[in-house]
């Protein structure tokens, strides 16, 4: 029979257990054909359960077995979920692996079992690792160097994205540059803000999960297939136009008063946005989709083509055509998917903070 303990409103994983992650997505693994043909990069859905935790509690037990520890603890299962891909074409892209561990990502900050934060159901996971390092593939020193000169750059009052001066949503309201976050970091900052005890917090997590997840499966399908890449993803998530601000939410534009509240940056963002600024991306997109292409098969867009952000407007995302992008030329269904499933997060989002009183 399992026992529920609870942390942070959240119940703790343990072996005793029930907790389930569920299509765990995206496990990009090298599968079948044999070459010529193949091998491709297959998205596959990993799922694994408490019940097969490994490394759990020693001492402090939950209905008499371990509890899932930070850092330490994993899940292992004997299927997966992408057994259909094969070692021999090197499994996962980043870790090269098939039927591997599941590892927590985030955890209780406020509750240990000796020594050790514990984790809970909704905390992230993510699988198919060969140790504990994260598939999402953590910051090497060279990438935290270069956000280092990104911020420099900022600090001086150029926009690392474009090279021009630094645009208003970028700047703190209460004085300097918002510090730049690389979007997992962003995301898992917002999401956190969030009291756990916020029925509304669940859907918000599975939201910002999705969203990271199909742009982690485009940056690995793009590097095995130049050709398949979405034009709404950047290549890397440390390029400098695809970095965020650490805006926190309710920033305003003057800061709200109690008279009332000023402008967000996604607002200020949509204001500098004009017709010529729309112009510009489609010139800049219609010369690079017809370059070395005859005039019949140019691309002309249309007066009412839709442009969207690719580090969003409430992110602190640039406007110069080096982050923007016309909907029609994004790339495949797969492109169009991770701009519902930014819109979904970015909605989600507005929904939470604003019933909280946080905007």
């Amino acid at each position: 029979m399992t026992k529920n303990v609870f942390a942070g409103k959240w119940e703790i994983a343990a072996e005793n257990g029930m907790n389930k992650s569920i299509a765990r997505f995206p496990d990009v693994c090298m599968s079948p054909p044999s070459p010529p043909a193949g091998p491709i990069p297959i998205p596959y859905p990993d799922t694994s359960f408490s019940n097969n935790l490994k490394s759990g509690s020693s001492t402090v037990k939950i209905g008499g077995k371990g509890a899932a520890l930070a850092q330490e603890s994993y899940y292992q299962e004997s299927v997966l979920g992408d057994e259909a891909a094969t070692r021999t074409f090197g499994a996962n892209v980043v870790t090269h692996q098939i039927t591997g561990k599941t590892y927590f990502q985030a955890w209780c900050m406020d509750v240990k079992f000796e020594g050790k934060n514990v984790c809970r159901h909704f905390d992230i996971t993510t699988s198919n690792h060969a140790s504990g390092g994260t598939t999402t593939a953590p910051l090497t020193s060279l990438e935290m160097m270069a956000i280092t000169v990104f911020q420099q750059k900022l600090d001086s009052g150029i926009c690392p994205c474009c090279d021009e001066a630094a645009h208003e949503w970028q700047k703190d309201p209460k004085g300097g540059m918002f510090k730049l976050v690389t979007e997992d970091r962003f995301l898992s900052k917002r999401v956190g803000a969030i009291p756990d005890s916020s029925s509304m917090k669940g859907a918000l997590v599975n939201a910002a999960n999705d969203l990271l997840a199909k742009k982690a499966a485009a940056r690995a399908a793009a590097k095995a297939n130049p050709a398949a890449a979405c034009n709404n993803v950047h290549p890397e998530r440390t390029d400098p136009c695809a970095l965020y601000c650490d805006i926190p939410a309710g920033t305003r534009y003057p800061p709200a008063t109690p008279g009332g509240k000023g402008k967000t940056p996604a607002q200020k963002c949509s204001e500098n946005f004009r017709e010529a600024k729309r112009k510009q991306t489609m010139r800049y997109w219609e010369g690079k989709l017809n370059a070395g292409k005859p005039p019949d098969q140019h691309v002309k867009f249309g007066k009412k083509e839709k442009i969207n952000h690719k580090t969003p407007k409430f992110g602190g995302g640039c406007s110069s055509p080096k982050n923007t992008v016309p909907e029609s030329a994004m790339g495949g269904p797969e492109c169009a998917d991770i701009e519902t499933a930014q819109t979904t997060f970015e909605t989600e989002m507005s929904r939470v903070e604003q019933s909280l009183g946080l905007t």
